[in-house]
């Protein structure tokens, strides 16, 4: 059966079986009733909070619904809680090694101790009195029963140890309720704050310390209690913060009326900001927590006022003090950009909790990871969008919710009510024993345990029923989960409600160690690039680096590892190094740790992130280096043109072949170097294009000496630039026959006719294929004009030639350059 010496989370039940005057008086406050329903062996009872008039803050926002903490405070407002009056705090606050946060816009410092005891602080007289007939729900403190002298049973706190490396925050709540608790335990090794939960603040300033009977509220005796000397020497001790919450509740129309008087007045807010100050400089504490919830509409600004108020009365006492406050899951009107900062609060405390309520219409987590509804991860990317990651302290519940549901399916129905029973917060400790006895299940979606069992309800209106009940809450894998979240996104930390409903148990400090000391999850990298997978540092100013980038969260450092590779392996490393930045960018050069370029080939290169527990992600790059240009070859078909229309070399096929893709511009080129005519190369290793003579604007160009010139770099950025001579040359203006084809033997002769547009020199040859036949003219100067010569079908010795098809070359050499012609003429049989 349950542990039911473990408190639950609702207790005015518990004080009422043991109280009944006490419940009669407290019901009189709260104006609400008690459900007197049979619950099963071991389950806590509900006593709901009464309802209320829904204040203005909540009908507006139908989102905002009260909170665990608000909750809490009400039903615990009419504890009979004894504290004895406590020593002068005597340990100072000195920061531990791994205590890294900002604190007031300064590194952590050592801090004072308490300048008083606590008894003195409460023998202090102030103005502040609380008239019995004030409404119940004010802060916790406000609520009008006595301080009883006598002592409780003093918490076994666990012994100062030897901090470890908190990587995060750890802010823990530790209500006065759990001060008188036996099995409170503080493991300081994974705490950093411990808030005391708490003391209200009245409408004119003043923290809520005396009853109008003169005794001490019930917040203000657990500040200045003996118990608390303990918890701030034991904190100090091992490092960690202690820092009182000071409360203002507007969840109800008498708490909007009370948080609108305070905000709304300027003297106020100073009488507070210096209350909380003395607060905590005479108790020897390490700040404050700003329970202010919600904030009533149109006082923003006065919020934010307060809170720079309270950092400059902290920073009058002493640098270093720490500012929070919290706030909802859902943003709402919280100014969390303009009341955090150097002049204001160092971290909101996101309540991560209370997405569900004993209304909600399906049963599941009160704080789900996942799934159709806003979650948790929505509530981070909302902060994170306005605020720095280490501004934003992340609540985890300690606690879970039980529902009477309509079947035992996940996400059962809810159907909570008189007839079948109250929905009610269970405390961790009682939700783990639920579970245990009636089968732990796990909803992999919103990341939360859960249990489903039946139990009777019994009313004097309906009889008795046997509906289903389902607990869901947080264990050990469901807060990983949220702090793998809080690593991910690289939170200042994370804060629990409550320390003390783990009881004795140990499990969910060490998912604390787990995840914030002893971390074994790695930073999370979300994108990287590279700049470009090839570099040629030759100093051309062209791909001579290349810089790989990752958006990482979680880490504190990043470095690098250059190695040559080669069919999957890698050699000897040439380049690494490290440095603390939350910027990773590497840019390589293509150099060693000497300096020196490296040689060609392909490279990895390993850029990693690391966290404080030098976890490591990476990103890997293979990146080729580069510094040889591309060998370009060009070629063209023939070695001049003559674009006269006459359908003989009036274009010419220019060519380039390349051994690697070259990428840029082939020209032509007149003698002084302007363009004619240009083409494209686009990473090719091969292309041919044809010119017929003729510019970019369509003229035919004058003879004279051209250059095709091709311009391009290969995918490193290595520049080819390779020219080959081209002419374009009209000496010969033409060359004919009279006759296609003659008869020798007939004693018939053919005519051969060239004609020159300018002097050149002259060698007309007869070819049979290859074979020269006839030599004609040899280098003969000949002016510009019309040449002739008459051909008997014989040799220069006189042999006639067998009938058959020849050629007449004629070869032009002028000042432009060689050009030649050829004709061809056809010997036949009689």
């Amino acid at each position: 059966m349950p542990n039911t010496n473990r408190r639950p989370i609702a207790t005015l039940a518990r004080i009422a079986l043991a109280r009944p005057l006490a419940l009669a008086f407290i019901l009189s406050i709260l104006g609400g009733s008690l459900s007197v329903g049979v619950v099963g062996a071991g389950e806590p009872r509900s006593v709901p909070v009464a309802a209320e008039p829904r204040s203005a803050v909540t009908a507006a926002d139908p989102q905002l619904r009260p909170t665990i903490q608000y909750e809490e405070a009400m039903a615990h407002a009419a504890d009979d809680v004894t504290f004895a009056p406590g020593d002068r705090v005597t340990v100072p606050f000195t920061p531990r090694k791994t205590d890294r946060w900002a604190v007031g816009g300064v590194r952590p410092t050592s801090l004072p101790a308490g300048r008083i005891s606590g008894r003195a602080m409460r023998q202090e007289t102030g103005p502040t009195t609380l008239p019995r007939s004030v409404d119940g729900r004010a802060a916790v403190g406000s609520v009008d029963i006595p301080y009883l002298a006598e002592d409780g049973p003093v918490a076994d706190l666990a012994a100062a140890v030897d901090p470890g490396g908190l990587r995060r925050e750890v802010f823990g709540f530790l209500p006065y309720w759990e001060l008188t608790d036996s099995s409170t335990r503080l493991d300081w090794e994974k705490l950093s704050t411990v808030a005391y939960f708490g003391v209200g603040a009245a409408a004119d300033g003043d923290l809520q310390k005396r009853n109008t009977d003169g005794s001490t509220t019930v917040g203000w005796s657990g500040w200045t209690s003996s118990k608390m000397t303990s918890v701030i020497n034991a904190a100090h001790a091992s490092g960690a913060r202690v820092v009182l919450t000071v409360q203002s509740f507007a969840w109800s129309s008498a708490g909007v009326k009370r948080q609108k008087a305070l905000l709304g007045s300027a003297s106020a807010r100073n009488n507070l900001a210096r209350q909380i100050a003395a607060a905590v400089r005479d108790r020897g504490a390490d700040g404050v927590n700003l329970d202010f919830e919600p904030i009533v509409s149109g006082y923003a600004d006065e919020f934010t006022t307060l809170v720079r108020s309270v950092r400059s009365e902290l920073n009058k006492v002493h640098k270093g003090y720490q500012l929070t406050f919290d706030t909802t899951g859902w943003i709402g009107n919280y100014p969390i950009e303009d009341a955090t900062g150097s002049a204001g609060a160092d971290a909101v405390v996101v309540m991560g909790y209370d997405y569900r309520s004993g209304s909600s219409k399906t049963v599941g987590s009160v704080a789900p990871i996942g799934g159709p509804g806003y979650d948790i991860g929505d509530t981070i990317k909302a902060y994170r969008s306005r605020l720095p990651a280490s501004r934003i302290i992340l609540g985890v519940p300690y606690y879970g919710r039980a529902w009477s549901t309509d079947s035992s399916r996940l996400n059962a129905t809810n159907i909570s009510g008189t007839k079948y029973g109250a929905s009610t917060t269970v405390v961790y400790t009682t939700a783990r024993q639920y579970a245990a006895d009636n089968g732990r299940q796990y909803d992999t979606v919103e990341d939360v345990a859960w249990t489903a069992y039946r139990r009777e309800n019994c009313t004097n209106a309906y009889g008795c029923v046997n509906p289903w009940r389902q607990i869901y809450y947080d264990d050990k894998r469901a807060l990983a989960a949220k702090y793998d979240l809080v690593n991910g996104y690289n939170l200042r930390g994370a804060a629990i409600w409550a320390l003390g409903y783990d009881g004795t148990r140990t499990e969910l400090y060490q998912a604390l160690e787990d995840k914030f000391i002893t971390d074994s999850v790695p930073p999370a990298i979300a994108s990287s690039s590279i700049s470009t997978a090839v570099v040629s540092p030759n100093g051309d100013g062209r791909l001579d680096s290349t810089t790989i980038k990752a958006s990482v969260t979680g880490h504190l450092k990043f470095g690098w590892d250059v190695q040559p590779y080669s069919d999957g392996s890698v050699g000897a490393s040439v380049r690494s190094g490290s440095v603390s930045s939350k910027t990773v960018s590497f840019t390589w050069d293509g150099r060693n740790d000497g300096g020196k370029v490296v040689s060609d080939g392909t490279y990895r290169i390993t850029v990693w992130a690391a966290d404080a527990s030098n976890n490591r992600a990476y990103v890997r790059k293979l990146v080729t280096v580069d510094r040889r240009a591309a060998v370009v070859t060009l070629s063209s078909s023939r070695a001049f043109l003559s674009p006269d229309g006459d359908g003989r070399a009036d274009k010419v096929a220019l060519s380039l072949r390349a051994d690697e893709p070259v990428t840029g511009k082939a020209r032509v080129l007149a003698g002084d170097g302007s363009t004619v005519t240009r083409w494209t190369v686009a990473a090719t290793t091969g292309r041919s294009v044809t010119w017929n003579g003729y510019d970019r604007a369509g003229r035919r160009v004058a003879d004279g000496r051209y250059t095709f010139r091709v311009k391009g770099l290969d995918r490193a950025g290595n520049r080819t630039v390779r020219d080959l001579r081209v002419n374009v040359d009209r000496t010969i203006k033409s060359v004919t026959w009279a006759s296609s084809a003659f008869i020798p033997k007939r004693g018939e002769k053919d005519r051969l006719t060239f004609a020159l547009r300018r002097r050149a020199t002259v060698t007309v040859a007869i070819y049979d294929g290859s074979t020269r036949v006839r030599k004609v003219w040899t280098d003969r100067s000949l002016s510009a004009g019309p040449w002739r010569w008459n051909w008997d079908g014989k040799t220069a010795a006189g042999v006639r030639l067998s009938p058959g098809s020849y050629r007449a070359v004629v070869t032009a050499k002028s000042r432009i350059g060689t050009s030649t012609f050829s004709r061809k003429v056809t010997i036949r049989l009689p």
